[in-house]
């Protein structure tokens, strides 16, 4: 099946499986980021630039560019292998983590059943045609291929501006509950004084500060877009106690919620 799935930074367009008949072969180039196969049982060779890979259960071929790359199911146990399509700055960061790259292009695992099942879900999910549940499955598996990679991977240097990013997305995501400075810590795996600095630094504001003005631009957003009562868009900002969330309120704009929508 084909389908196109957009998950926050990463694209899963293409998931599917074949269990190969003896000598089966393919070859092909890929313009669309990472086309992987990996293989739940069986045995086959994969070819790229020229160097020839023969794998077995619990190892993935990645085709990365137009090189491609020419693949053979053994004719003795021909594989079975499940395979999809990933793009975007995910993707790229997952294949880093994973040790994968054009020199190198073969993922090794030391607990392929843990793969081969969620990869056997993934299939299902993707025949319900549930793209959600398709995306969420996806990105549970590549953590899953990061925790149990054997590949030797070089240490990966990350942008203080990602860090900052995955933080905001958090905060995005989490509007509805209570945010911490605490929770953003441990989301981006920073202490407390390094997340601050890097904050600063990026939008010269720090966790905390970004925190409130984020919920209450929302918060200000459902006053003028929506009927909710003040006390509804209190929670749907994070705020158990609609006075606390009057009283930031107004220090950030100089009027309660009830006269800014009153002046509207």
């Amino acid at each position: 099946m084909e389908y196109y799935y957009m998950f926050d930074n990463i694209s899963i367009n293409f998931v599917g499986s074949q269990k190969c008949t003896p000598g089966h072969n393919f070859s092909v180039g890929f313009r669309n980021k990472y086309l992987i196969h990996y293989i739940v049982s069986g045995k086959g060779k994969f070819v790229r630039n020229g160097k020839e890979y023969h794998l077995e259960k619990g190892s993935a071929f990645f085709i990365i560019d137009e090189t491609g790359g020419y693949y053979e199911a053994d004719k003795d146990d021909p594989w079975y292998y499940i395979w999809f399509n990933i793009s975007g700055g995910m993707a790229d960061y997952f294949l880093k983590s994973v040790g994968v790259s054009p020199d190198n292009p073969i993922y090794t695992t030391d607990n392929p059943e843990a793969i081969a099942q969620q990869l056997e879900q993934i299939v299902e999910l993707d025949e319900g045609n549930n793209e959600f549940l398709v995306c969420g499955a996806v990105i549970s598996l590549l953590g899953t291929m990061i925790k149990y990679n054997q590949n030797t991977v070089a240490p990966i240097k990350i942008l203080s501006s990602e860090y900052v990013k995955t933080c905001k997305e958090y905060v995005k995501m989490n509007l509805h509950n209570k945010v911490s400075v605490d929770d953003l810590c441990r989301c981006a795996g920073l202490e407390h004084s390094y997340l601050y600095r890097l904050f600063k630094k990026e939008i010269n504001m720090s966790p905390i500060e970004y925190i409130i003005n984020y919920k209450l631009e929302c918060a200000k957003n459902l006053l003028v877009d929506t009927s909710l009562s003040v006390g509804d868009i209190s929670s749907a900002v994070g705020y158990d106690d609609r006075f606390a969330f009057s009283k930031q309120f107004k220090k950030k704009y100089e009027i309660s919620p009830a006269k800014f929508r009153k002046n509207l």
